[in-house]
């Protein structure tokens, strides 16, 4: 019966790895109260308290400031002694200053200590340092020596978050109560607490984020946000077997396009973002079962099971599996005729129905290749990229019962000069004649899709 008031989150990296920081809330940044032209800060006495504070700990950082009457505060020239550790100060000061050294009055006796900062930081920044009388005696006479400190950009990630923004429980649930103007999903996780993981995980504006449990959609929303934040171009891949996918996942991220704030499935403001999303469906293995055609068994083999009953079952698992269903569509078989119009059969609600396959999206995947452009030219759907070995390829696919091989041959000729040299490999559905065509200045050579698809499409993975 505990009321959950937390979720865990583990972070991995390499050794290399360093973790982002996040923005300072607004307590942390009240202990810097006053503002000056480059932000916020606070007044911090000079003289180092704490871990190595002592002159032996850091003696370079033991050495004189030199304070006139007017409360104008300078750092004499000075050398460093090696042998002696310590600094030979090269100038006396004048006779309206005062040396201001590093030292405290403890137990009775004057303890020296060292500086926060170095002589050469000091004399860099001299108007980020006061002079500060505390009316007091002391080893300097009352003179304290206070410098700027500003809040860093962010702080590093603490071990608890227990800001209210992570409130996966109450936030998850209003973000998408005001998206969809109804409950549409359980457990969405909060934006807030998914945005500072991603700032934690050093999420660059050029980062590409992967999620492969997306559930409602909560990660790509907050790559969003992160890219209106700061104008980045951040990317992100998700992946999600639920049926929520289509009336949560997807349009949760299109509204978070469009706009940053909804109330009850209506957008507050307008300041939309430009995005392209590209969604793809896996075949599932149950698609591929129900897509299988058997060729009727011959005569012959009717015959035979009637003579041998007890060779029924091997026959149907050890051969007829594999050779009666080798046609089937979903298995590739023979040319892609029509890539364009290739489709397998699905059940769906209990109902069967056709679904359309991309063949020529599913090469791309196959080969790994990274596309560069991607144009329909006169019938024939022409790719051109790079694959993982860093080859130039060509991908041409069409019709075969509009392209045949000489109209694709008149086709490469007429369009050769409009893609990239050099080329290494071209690849074409169907039956061709494109070797003959190879210039003596070129060095590409032609392959055939169906054979090369159907090999890495079904290939065995051994270890």
């Amino acid at each position: 019966q505990f009321s959950p008031a937390h979720e865990y989150a583990l972070f991995y990296g390499n050794p290399a790895a360093v973790p982002g920081t996040l923005d300072k809330t607004e307590r942390e940044l009240a202990r810097y109260p006053l503002t000056d032209d480059q932000g916020r800060y606070a007044w911090n006495n000079l003289i180092r308290h704490g871990s190595n504070d002592r002159r032996q700990d850091r003696p370079k950082m033991f050495y004189p400031i030199y304070v006139s009457e007017g409360d104008v505060l300078r750092v004499p020239g000075m050398e460093w002694d090696e042998d002696r550790r310590e600094y030979r100060i090269c100038e006396p000061p004048r006779a309206d200053e005062v040396a201001v050294w590093p030292r405290r009055m403890q137990d009775g006796s004057v303890v020296e200590k060292n500086w926060h900062r170095g002589p050469e930081r000091v004399r860099a920044a001299l108007p980020d340092y006061r002079v500060r009388r505390n009316g007091k005696d002391g080893p300097a006479g009352g003179i304290e020596i206070d410098f700027k400190i500003r809040p860093d950009l962010g702080s590093m990630p603490k071990t608890w978050w227990d800001d209210a923004r992570y409130a996966s429980a109450n936030l998850g649930a209003k973000t998408l109560k005001d998206l969809f103007g109804a409950k549409e999903f359980d457990f969405a996780k909060a934006t807030g607490l998914v945005e500072d993981c991603l700032r934690a995980s050093r999420c660059d504006a050029a980062a590409v984020v992967l999620d492969y449990f997306a559930g409602s959609g909560t990660t790509g929303h907050a790559v969003i946000n992160l890219n209106r934040e700061d104008g980045g171009r951040r990317r992100y891949v998700l992946v999600e077997v639920g049926n929520h996918f289509d009336t949560v996942l997807l349009p949760r991220l299109k509204k978070a396009v469009h706009s940053p704030d909804w109330k009850e499935g209506r957008p507050v403001s307008r300041r939309g973002l430009s995005q392209l999303f590209k969604y793809l469906r896996l075949e599932a293995y149950e698609d591929t079962l129900e897509s299988l055609e058997a060729d009727p068994p011959s005569a012959a083999r009717r015959a035979l099971l009637a003579v041998r009953p007890d060779l029924a079952e091997d026959y149907r698992l050890r051969y007829a599996l594999g050779a009666e269903t080798a046609g089937s569509a979903c298995l590739l078989g023979g040319e892609f005729t029509d890539p364009f119009a290739y489709a397998v059969t699905v059940m769906r609600g209990g109902a069967r129905r056709e679904v359309p396959v991309d063949l020529p999206e599913t090469f791309n995947y196959l080969l790994g290749l990274r596309v560069e452009s991607r144009r329909r030219i006169d019938g024939v759907l022409a790719i051109a990229g790079t694959d993982p070995e860093g080859r130039r390829c060509l991908i041409l696919w069409r019709s075969l019962r509009t392209t045949g091989y000489a109209a694709l041959d008149a086709w490469f000729t007429r369009h050769r000069e409009r893609f990239p040299r050099p080329l290494h490999l071209i690849y074409v559905n169907g039956d061709h004649t494109l070797n003959a065509l190879l210039p003596p200045d070129e060095a590409w050579t032609a392959e055939f899709i169906e054979p090369i698809f159907r090999e890495l499409m079904f290939k065995e993975e051994h270890p």
